[in-house]
């Protein structure tokens, strides 16, 4: 059984990098398969692993890590940990996360709306992107989405389910929809 676990993991990461458009700085350890797309820049620290089984979602999904246009980069730092079904989308300008972070199952991270709001204009390309930046030794939790524009700081923890639109603190806990101040964390 083991072995055939090994060839099948092996298969889906092999997969997943015949159909990626781009190739990044990578000395990750990949445990999940990794679809890369993009005309950007895409940079991953050493020791940084994706995917990891026994957790949910191991063999039905993967990871998706887009720098979406030439201007966009993707900066993952070293000794990270991401859980499965992770996605990441730099769309233009930068989406940047620290060393030594723990992300769970199904965060999604995006910098950009993608679309505009007003009716008339949402086939166009008049849309707002905005930086995301995640400082070192931060936690976050299952199924938390972090919007443009947020800076998280050391430290941190994100709560399961949180959706996080404003800037973090550091040595903070938030949580909810729309995520807020929870309590400081203390040494």
């Amino acid at each position: 059984m083991r072995i055939l676990f090994r060839i099948v993991k092996r298969v889906r990461v092999l997969l997943y990098d015949y159909l990626s458009t781009n190739k990044p700085l990578c000395k990750g350890i990949r445990v999940q398969p990794i679809l890369f797309l993009g005309k950007g820049k895409i940079e991953i620290g050493a020791h940084t692993h994706f995917g990891y089984f026994p957790s949910s979602l191991f063999f039905s999904t993967y990871c998706h890590i887009e720098a979406r246009h030439e201007d966009a980069r993707i900066i993952i730092g070293k000794n990270n940990y991401f859980n499965n079904n992770f996605s990441i989308v730099a769309d233009h300008g930068n989406v940047i996360i620290g060393n030594g972070c723990l992300i769970g199952v199904s965060v999604s991270i995006i910098n950009s709306d993608f679309h505009p709001i007003r009716i008339c204009d949402r086939h166009s390309a008049n849309y707002k992107c905005k930086d995301v930046i995640i400082g070192n030794n931060v936690f976050i939790g299952n199924s938390v989405t972090i919007l443009k524009g947020v800076t998280i700081g050391d430290n941190a923890v994100i709560a399961n389910g949180a959706v996080v639109y404003d800037n973090v603190e550091s040595n903070t806990i938030v949580r909810g929809n729309p995520a807020k101040f929870y309590k400081q964390i203390y040494e």
